[in-house]
């Protein structure tokens, strides 16, 4: 019985010790990551401690695209493709996130991000652009507008962060875990593809609109050299308070929510609606927390009407 005791440990250790072997996975460099998902349209530009990874493609009025935690710039594929017919589109991977990388210390604020995007239009010669924002972009983008009103032309918040609090039941597990004292390290070494998809199927309301490409992409940019380290990093950031930013909104305010968002409910956006003087909100019946790239031709036809006028303007 000793025997068979022994055996049973020796293999259930082995077992363990394959399953966990199954679940690291290494680095990959961003070099390797920039041939398989760079494009002609891609930049890099040495900026705030980042080798900050955009694409700027089509002309006319400027528009910044920002994504959410865990995202990339590939999340606005739809939106770089129909607006790009009647703007000029920059879209970038922030600092912590895709192509761009870790930045040098590892400071992951509001406050370091709104910096960033002044920085990036001053870098351009851009004096004044459109902003658009998802989620944690979202965040950035309100914040950038208050302080920064005369650089904003229009503003384009989707399901904008701020005031669910991190700690909030409803996130992901990977968040939960990144921002668990005991666990979170494990986050740098086990990222099992499966934990990518099981988070993306809960940002999207209908989950048969996610493809098994974007679920690649969006593990193997985590997975990008330095990327988990900054995730963790962003998840245990502290920010001020900025929603009382919001009243020293001067921009025409449009405000997109997925009723179905698992993550930061759609009741939220009545903060913004009260807290944004003229602003305007429509709602996506059966959409998740990224509409833009769930619903990605109704959502940018949506951004097109308002940037050229089509909705109701404030007074």
């Amino acid at each position: 019985m000793k025997k068979r005791k022994r055996r049973l440990l020796l293999a259930a250790g082995l077992l363990m010790v394959a399953t966990t072997a199954l679940l690291v996975h290494k680095d990959i460099p961003a070099d390797e990551l920039k041939a398989r998902y760079g494009s002609t349209a891609s930049r890099f530009m040495r900026l705030d401690g980042a080798n900050l990874h955009y694409r700027d493609e089509g002309q006319g009025t400027p528009i910044v695209l920002l994504h959410g935690t865990a995202a990339s710039l590939h999340t606005w594929d739809g939106w770089a493709a129909e607006l790009s017919k009647s703007h000029r589109v920059l879209r970038l991977d922030l600092p912590g996130f895709g192509m761009t990388g870790r930045n040098a210390t590892d400071t992951y604020t509001i406050d370091y991000y709104s910096g960033l995007l002044l920085h990036l239009l001053d870098s351009l010669g851009i004096e004044k652009a459109h902003i658009a924002g998802s989620s944690l972009g979202g965040q950035i983008a309100f914040d950038f507008a208050a302080s920064h009103p005369g650089r904003v032309h229009k503003l384009i918040l989707v399901s904008p962060t701020g005031i669910t609090h991190a700690n909030d039941k409803r996130i992901s597990l990977p968040f939960r875990l990144a921002q668990t004292p005991v666990l979170k390290h494990s986050l740098r070494y086990i990222t099992p593809r499966f934990l990518v998809e099981k988070s993306l199927k809960e940002v999207y309301g209908d989950d048969s609109r996610l493809h098994e490409s974007t679920i690649t992409l969006s593990h193997e940019l985590l997975l990008r050299d330095g990327n988990r380290e900054a995730f963790i990093a962003r998840l245990n950031t502290m920010d001020q308070d900025n929603l009382h930013k919001l009243a020293r909104i001067q921009a025409p305010t449009l405000i997109l929510w997925g009723e179905a968002d698992a993550w930061v409910p759609v009741r939220d956006a009545t903060r913004f609606l009260q807290g944004i003087k003229g602003a305007q909100l429509k709602l996506y019946p059966g959409a998740g927390h990224i509409p833009m790239e769930e619903l990605p031709q109704e959502t940018a036809q949506d951004a097109v009407r308002f940037l050229g006028g089509g909705l109701a303007r404030r007074d």
